[in-house]
């Protein structure tokens, strides 16, 4: 078949999870690739999809492969299933570009993601690229595309692209956000191969055996907050939130359920729980369906009730992630996040835990302000909460953030490559505060890892009444070694 466009996903696991224990880390569905190549495919586009991450190729084996196919446009995905991956991913996308201009150098190449979106002229500066899309991107894609397709080529009259020719950038950032979210296809996997992605670990500790039937949704798009360590406006636009609606999502459910054999679902949304109704609609809908399935979401912690963890759990839903981000309240108002206090958040746990539902609890050390005594208490915090699985991160400050703007206009130290801002990269590199340096944040943050879970024998046994034996073997063996960092001298 002859092909238009292909899209792809970039393999970048290897150095972005460098020294990680084999079998940790998760393979998420590629998400955005089957969405924007069923979009183009319902548009009359003909799209074939390559996920070289999934199949653990090469950018020269991915590059032999386009020269095989020989398409008329091809697009590199620079996204991951959550919004700090889009710059991790920048270091196997620019390989990627970078082989297949050395075997197609005149075929039009574009990258699409969160961080392009957020540097498009530094983009087409650096990388081996002729465009980039800013935003979303299903309006910009399939007008570039037909232009590539009639050899019109007037670039500048496409909203949210920008380009390269001759060595001069032009382009804009006017965004082109799709408003029905019912428009988008679920359909687009069919273009893959048939394979089994593999769920994070800890949200399948309740039966390791199922790890691999896992599938992604999304019921919602943008974000109406404005954290200082976020990009999603960049993406997303400004705090403009669009759903799809419930019946729509059951739709996309019923498809993994019956086609791809699921147990485990991801849902994508930013923060799940903005929209009361749509919860309670969705999960009404989800109880009738009586789909076995266990499912994780994201959401604040003052955006949940009783009422509504109790629905959530009855639907299926067992993880839901909160950002509680630092045990200081000072530390945790300068990120918008200091209008819970202690006793609230802890509140929150326990309703949570009361419904049933399971806690990824996320931490970041190295904000703004950040001591080692303010980091402390965030470990402190995440000790005494004793939620089912920390996330502990490092501060970094993302391209498109009010971070990143900040510490460019305040000259702070940031990486020198974008595997610097890979959280388990041997290159990582983290914000210094204005009391530690950047390597006393990585330092404290992998102590407070191991710390978490020393002489901590009332979080296994939770673990244990809970998951079972199977659960503290894998902790065991995420415990075991050491992820080297170039940072600390390994």
């Amino acid at each position: 078949m002859q092909c238009d466009v292909v899209l792809l996903r970039p393999n970048d696991k290897k150095a972005v999870y460098n020294g990680v224990t084999p079998g940790a880390t998760a393979s998420d569905p590629p998400y955005w690739l089957a969405l924007m190549g069923g979009w183009l495919r319902d548009k009359g586009i003909r799209v074939r999809l390559i996920d070289a991450e999934a199949d653990n190729i090469s950018p020269e084996e991915t590059a032999a492969q386009l020269r095989e196919i020989n398409p008329r446009l091809i697009g590199i995905l620079t996204l991951g299933s959550n919004l700090t991956a889009s710059t991790w991913k920048m270091n196997g996308a620019s390989l990627l570009a970078r082989a297949i201009k050395d075997v197609l150098p005149d075929r039009p190449l574009f990258m699409w993601g969160y961080h392009v979106s957020a540097l498009p002229e530094r983009t087409l500066k650096e990388e081996a690229c002729d465009f980039v899309i800013a935003g979303e991107g299903f309006a910009t894609i399939l007008e570039l595309t037909e232009s590539i397709l009639t050899e019109k080529r007037q670039y500048s009259l496409i909203k949210g692209l920008w380009y390269k020719i001759d060595d001069k950038i032009g382009g804009n950032n006017a965004m082109q956000l799709i408003r029905d979210l019912d428009e988008l296809p679920y359909d687009g996997w069919d273009m893959l191969p048939v394979r089994s992605y593999r769920n994070h670990m800890h949200f399948a500790f309740e039966d390791l055996s199922k790890r691999d039937r896992y599938g992604a949704i999304m019921t919602s798009l943008g974000c109406p907050y404005n954290c200082s360590y976020c990009a999603i406006s960049y993406f997303s636009g400004d705090k403009v939130m669009r759903y799809k609606s419930p019946e729509k999502c059951m739709e996309e459910i019923d498809y993994w359920v019956a086609k791809q054999g699921v147990y485990y679902l991801r849902i994508l949304d930013e923060c799940f729980t903005v929209n009361r109704k749509h919860v309670f609609d969705f999960c009404n809908l989800l109880i009738e369906r009586g789909h076995k399935l266990s499912i994780w979401i994201n959401a604040r912690t003052d955006l949940v009730d009783q009422e509504m963890l109790e629905i959530m759990s009855k639907a299926g839903i067992r993880w839901i992630g909160y950002g509680f981000e630092s045990g200081n309240i000072r530390i945790r108002n300068t990120v918008q996040k200091g209008q819970y206090d202690l006793d609230k958040i802890k509140n929150v746990v326990k309703m949570t835990h009361d419904a049933g539902i399971s806690i990824c609890s996320n931490f970041m050390f190295g904000l703004p302000g950040d001591t080692v005594e303010t980091m402390q208490d965030t470990l402190a915090l995440a000790r005494e909460l004793c939620c089912e699985h920390p996330n502990l991160y490092c501060t970094m400050a993302y391209p498109g953030s009010k971070l990143y703007r900040e510490a460019l206009a305040q000259g702070w130290e940031l990486p020198d490559s974008w595997l610097g801002y890979a959280q388990l990269s041997y290159e990582t590199h983290p914000l210094p505060t204005e009391f530690l340096s950047s390597a006393e944040v990585l330092a404290f943050r992998d102590f407070a890892f191991q710390e978490f879970y020393r002489n901590n024998p009332h979080y296994f046994q939770n673990i244990r009444n809970k998951f079972g034996d199977q659960a503290i073997a894998a902790i065991e063996g995420m415990l075991q070694g050491k992820i080297p960092r170039k940072l600390l001298g390994d």
